[in-house]
This record gives structure tokens, C-alpha cells and sequence, in this order.
């Protein structure tokens, strides 16, 4: 069986804890270094959230997906299936949450009311629904029922269909279950199986919609007999849309049933991929219309991909699986399970996961750890080159006469002087390039807050003498998430990639004025190789450090009063005052964490040269003149200090290739 995607997951984890043990060995990073490395690496959650209506296979696709075996039990009924996470435990077992007592009168009261007083709301309609239906189902309990409100219960993974199936003991009071499964490639990693958007209690569905504003990868999962219809539209648009996600995926399961009856997976493609298109429009969601407009539906059978990963005696031992693999193999003229696997195209929807997944989490987790240890290495062997060179020179400058050490000791002070001068104007340059961006984006991010409000102050406008406030809402959320999760966001993002080329643009020209100076004062020193070091280190610093990059902090601060500000809203006139208040909101707080850090640059700068390099070459020059008499023995000792050093340099060679091939 190939590797799947959390195997490679885990794997590239193990190969990066690996790496930093070796770099601690080899004296590169430290002790609280590696520990951070591993840290993140233990605790960083691959989540992927499964949505969909029921019915649609995702527990079909998710026995494929995760499990390779069919582990979960076919879909409970719809409108009662509680939150599942599926991770990694070292035995098999559950753990189920129940309602508590408030969430359990919560539900009472909302079965108790009438659908036809929500009669065209769909969403409403089936959360009423639920409640009827789980109350009713709750009968199973009988009087123990209060004694579980809640309370967690672990129980063995056998019992699980109690607390998920339909007519399990549990299902009428379980929030959420948790299973844990004994599969290495599941540590540090969560599927999130959400169904609950028309779910009665209010905290639950917030669950739900808190799993998938942190998940890595959102899929969507649509029938192909019906796909996209109207109930799929109110979960991506009604809610996906409200939760900030930015990543969301469609897979179109069961395609080989329309298939058999002649229709073409290709033209199944384009009907949801139309259907997206006029949803996006006809709501006037501009943040739904962005999320989608790159994502390709991907046709699938989640039936046929388990198919392929069962053992043959159980699949012809069962009788419907023995029965969709005779149709599966007519239908696709398929002979074997490795043809029955490329048909399921299940693949290409992994292809697709593993696309977001790599660029959600190599940023992060796996890019700047592993620049951050190659680059550790990399300054230990230019620190080690730049010594050798400054124990040549000092070898070298021994050997002159006094008359010339006198000059270069000169020579030094004028190169500390005049690299002085040049790195205070490289920080005059970035302050005034600063000042700059900050005032043009301070401008941008309020037009843009001014925008959206004039926006929100005609919807507000825009309501009928009559109608209910709770009619605008979920367009004022709308706005505001736009807002939130794409204007300031990418304009934000814009204004600090903006600084990082001006600084670096700044750095590189100041550097070249570095360059000569040295040139010019230092001799017997390889200027150019060194300036290049230093330069290619503060990029790097610039990159993987998150210079010129917003802090979550101050985002989520700002984000969350603005995500909040209609909670309460109910006449046209607070809510208008409440659009106010995001007006008075200081978003130029953005741009002060974006480049609160830019002094550090000038630090850096000034650190690698004068204080690293000149001034120390300085005090070795006036020690050497001011004690003539030690000249031999200072000779002999920078002899033996170089024939040291050039060893140095070859285990440093040595442990890059080492750490090189771990890479690999």
C-alpha cells in the first residue's frame, strides 16, 4: 500500500527532530533551541475539517481517507449526529461528551416550537427538527438521563455506534465524541467529521464553527445524484462563509453512480463548478466569491477507494461490498484493486489535501525551522572562515614593521569611523522609508474601513419599516468578515512586503558601501565573501524571524471586536452607531506591529560589522603595538589558533554534508 498523507506528515516531523538533535549535538543551536523545535513539532495539529450533508459518504470517505478499513458505521440520521474528532491514541477507545443540563433545556425548548413559524428557512427548519427528533430518541434513557447531563464518558471503540448510530443509547445527549485510534500517522493530527450546522444547540454549533476556523484544509462533501443543492448552499454560504476560513475544497462524492446511468464526470464537474458561480452571485458574497474561484470540484467514490484498501475476502465475504465491486468492475471495466483504487479518483482528492496541507504547514512547521538549522550551520562555518581570515591578517600584520603597523592601526580607526557613519545613515533611510509606509497605508486600511462601513450603513438603510433586523445580519457578517479576513488582512500583508524589499533593497546598497570601506582599510581580509555572509544572514533573519509581518495578537484583538460588534444590534439606529464604533477603531495598529522590529535591522547590521569585526581587529592591532616585546609569542599563538581553526572549518564541512543527507 503507498504511504498515505499523514504517514509523509509524520515522517517529515521525525526527519526534522532529527535534524535539530544533530545541530544541538554539533554545537549549532542550543538546548532551549532544539526543545522549541520539538515542542512545536508535538504539539502542531494537522486539522481537517469534513462537512457535508448526511448521506453524502463522508463516513465512507473518511474509512478510506483515515482509517483504510471500514472502521465507522454508516451515517447516523440526518440532523442528529454529534461532532466527531478522530486522532491518535495508543489503545482504541472513545471518549463522548455529553449535553449539560442548560444545552439539554436549550434543546427541549426548541423542539417544542412549530416549524411553520420558520417556515422557508431551511437551516431553521432542520435545527427544529433535530431537537424533535433527539428528544423523542431520548426516551431510551428514561430516568437516567439527568445523570449523564454534563459529564464525559469513555467507553471501548466497539461501543461506538452507541453514542453515533442512529438508534444508539447515547445519541439523543451526545455533543461530541472523540476516537482515538492506535495509527502512528495520526499523532499530531485531527479529523474533524462537523455536521452540526443545523444542529439545535447554539454551543455546539459555535464548536463546529470553531474547528474550522483553525482547520488546514475544509472539504465539502456533495452528493453527485443532487449535487450542490439547496441545503449544501446554506452550509458553504451561511456558515462555512461566517467562519473565516480561507481554504475550502469540494469533493463530489458517489460519481460512478451517475456515471452507470451515462452521464459524464466531466460535465458533473462543470454543473457544480456553475453552480458555484451563480450561488457566489446571486448572495453578493465577494469573501465566498475569493475562497472559491480557484477551487476545482473533484469528482470521487469514496465506496470504490475502500474497495480497494479491504482485504478481497472481505470484500466478497460482505454482501454489499461483494455487490459494488461486481457493478464498480462492469461499470469501469476493472480487474483488480489497484484499477478499482486510480478509478475511485480518490487520489486526486488527496493530491488536492496535500496541496493546501504544504503550504499551510511547510511555512511554519517544517521552511523556517529546517533555513533556521541550515542557516545556524551556515554562519557557524562563516564565523569559522571570517576568524581564519582575521588570524591570517593578524600573522601577516605581525610581520610588518613597526612604521606599517602604525598605519593600519589608523587605517582601522578610520574604517570604524567611517562604517559608523554608513550603518547611521542605512537606519536614517529605513526610518524615513517607514515613516512613508506607514502614512500611505495608515491612509489605505482607513479607506478601507470607511468602505465597508458606507457598505454596512446601506444595508442598515436598506431595511423595510417592518422587517426584523435579524433579516440584514447575515449580510452585515458578511461585510464584516470581508473586512476582517481579506481587506485589512491582505492590505496588511501588502504594506509589509512592501517594507521588506525597501529595506532590503536599502540594506544591499548601504552593504555595498560597506564593502568598499573594508576594501579600502582592511587588507588581507576577503571583504566581498564577508559582506555576501552578512547580507544573506540578515535576510534571513528578516524572513524567518517575522520581520514586516502583522502580529496575531493585535489582529485578533482588533478582529474580534469588529467580528462582535452586531451581537446585540437591534434597531436600525444602534446598529448604525455600532458601524460607528468600527469607524473609531484604530487599524493603523496593524502597521505598528508590521514594523515595530525594523531597529533590530540597524542592530544586526552594526553587530556583524563594527562590533563583531572591526573593533575587535581594532583592540588585537593596539595590543600588538603597544606590546612589541610578545611579538614571537604572539606569532606562535595565532599559528597554532589558525592550524586549529582550519580543523574546525573541516568538521563544520563535515556535519553540513551530514546534515545535508538527513534532509534528503
Amino acid at each position: 500500500m503507498a504511504q498515505n498523507l499523514f504517514e509523509e506528515l509524520q515522517q517529515k516531523k521525525e526527519r526534522l527532530a532529527t535534524l535539530a538533535a544533530k545541530a544541538r549535538e554539533f554545537g549549532w543551536i542550543d538546548e532551549s533551541r532544539e526543545k522549541e523545535i520539538q515542542e512545536k513539532l508535538n504539539n502542531d495539529v494537522l486539522t481537517i475539517g469534513v462537512i457535508g450533508q448526511m448521506k453524502c459518504g463522508k463516513s465512507t470517505f473518511l474509512n478510506a481517507f483515515v482509517f483504510e478499513d471500514d472502521v465507522l458505521p454508516s451515517a447516523t440520521t440526518p440532523m442528529t449526529a454529534a461532532l466527531s474528532v478522530i486522532t491518535y491514541g495508543e489503545e482504541k477507545k472513545i471518549v463522548a461528551e455529553f449535553y449539560t443540563q442548560d444545552e439539554w433545556a436549550e434543546q427541549k425548548m426548541q423542539a417544542a416550537r412549530s416549524i411553520d413559524e420558520v417556515a422557508g428557512n431551511t437551516l431553521e427548519e432542520s435545527k427544529i427538527k433535530a431537537a424533535k427528533e433527539l428528544v423523542e430518541k431520548s426516551v431510551k434513557l428514561g430516568g437516567t438521563l439527568d445523570s449523564y447531563l454534563g459529564k464525559t464518558q469513555e467507553d471501548s471503540f466497539e461501543n461506538l455506534i452507541e453514542y453515533v448510530g442512529a438508534d444508539g443509547k447515547y445519541i439523543s445527549i451526545t455533543k461530541s465524541v472523540t476516537i482515538y485510534y492506535p495509527k502512528d500517522y495520526l499523532k499530531g493530527v485531527e479529523i474533524v467529521d462537523t455536521p452540526g450546522f443545523n444542529d439545535p444547540i447554539v454551543s455546539r454549533e459555535e464548536r463546529t464553527k470553531a474547528f474550522l476556523k483553525k482547520a488546514d484544509v475544509v472539504l465539502l462533501m456533495l452528493y453527485a445524484g443532487r449535487p450542490f443543492d439547496a441545503t449544501d448552499r446554506d452550509i458553504l454560504f451561511k456558515n462555512v462563509g461566517q467562519c473565516g476560513t480561507g481554504r475550502v475544497l469540494i469533493g463530489i462524492n458517489k460519481y460512478d453512480i451517475p456515471y452507470e446511468n451515462g452521464e459524464d464526470e466531466t460535465a458533473i464537474k462543470d454543473y457544480v463548478k456553475e453552480q458555484l458561480r451563480r450561488a457566489c452571485k446571486e448572495c453578493g458574497d465577494n469573501l465566498m466569491m475569493e475562497i472559491l474561484q480557484n477551487t476545482e470540484p473533484i469528482p470521487l467514490s469514496a465506496e470504490m477507494a475502500l474497495l480497494s484498501e479491504l482485504p478481497m475476502n472481505k470484500v466478497m465475504g460482505h454482501e454489499a461490498y461483494a455487490f459494488a465491486w461486481k457493478r464498480a468492475c462492469e461499470n469501469f471495466e476493472i480487474s483488480g484493486q489497484q484499477q478499482m483504487r486510480e478509478k475511485s479518483h480518490i487520489n486526486n482528492l488527496i493530491a488536492a489535501i496535500k496541496d493546501v496541507v504544504e503550504k499551510e504547514k511547510n511555512e511554519i512547521l517544517f521552511r523556517k525551522p529546517l533555513n533556521a538549522i541550515i542557516a545556524a550551520g551556515n554562519k557557524k562555518k562563516t564565523d569559522t572562515e571570517k576568524d581564519i581570515q582575521e588570524c591570517t591578517m593578524l600573522i601577516n600584520t605581525l610581520n610588518k614593521p613597526d612604521d606599517e603597523l602604525e598605519e593600519k592601526q589608523e587605517n582601522l580607526r578610520k574604517a570604524n569611523r567611517r562604517l559608523s557613519k554608513k550603518i547611521d545613515a542605512l537606519g536614517d533611510d529605513i526610518e524615513s522609508a517607514m515613516r512613508d509606509l506607514v502614512r500611505r497605508g495608515r491612509n489605505q486600511l482607513e479607506d478601507d474601513v470607511e468602505s465597508a462601513c458606507r457598505k454596512m450603513d446601506n444595508i442598515i438603510d436598506s431595511l423595510g419599516r417592518f422587517s426584523s433586523p435579524k433579516k440584514i445580519q447575515p449580510q452585515l457578517d458578511r461585510e464584516v468578515q470581508t473586512l476582517i479576513s481579506r481587506t485589512l488582512k491582505r492590505d496588511t500583508e501588502d504594506y509589509g512586503r512592501q517594507a521588506k524589499s525597501v529595506v532590503c533593497g536599502h540594506i544591499t546598497d548601504s552593504l555595498s558601501e560597506v564593502e568598499d570601506v573594508l576594501m579600502r582599510y582592511v587588507e588581507a581580509f576577503n571583504s566581498r565573501e564577508f559582506v555576501h555572509a552578512v547580507e544573506k544572514e540578515i535576510k534571513v533573519d528578516i524572513e524567518d524571524n517575522g520581520m514586516f509581518q502583522y502580529d496575531d495578537d493585535t489582529w485578533n484583538s482588533i478582529g474580534g471586536l469588529m467580528a462582535n460588534i452586531f451581537r446585540h444590534g437591534k434597531q436600525v439606529r444602534e446598529m448604525h452607531e455600532q458601524v460607528n464604533e468600527i469607524r473609531k477603531e484604530d487599524v493603523a495598529k496593524f502597521l505598528d506591529t508590521v514594523f515595530a522590529r525594523k531597529d533590530e535591522i540597524i542592530s544586526g547590521v552594526r553587530n556583524r560589522i563594527i562590533e563583531e569585526l572591526v573593533s575587535p581587529l581594532q583592540a588585537k592591532i593596539d595590543y600588538i603595538v603597544e606590546n612589541k616585546n610578545k611579538r614571537e609569542e604572539e606569532l606562535q599563538s595565532y599559528q597554532q589558533k589558525l592550524d586549529d581553526l582550519q580543523k574546525v572549518k573541516a568538521s563544520i564541512d563535515e556535519q553540513l554534508q551530514t546534515i545535508g543527507n538527513i534532509k534528503e
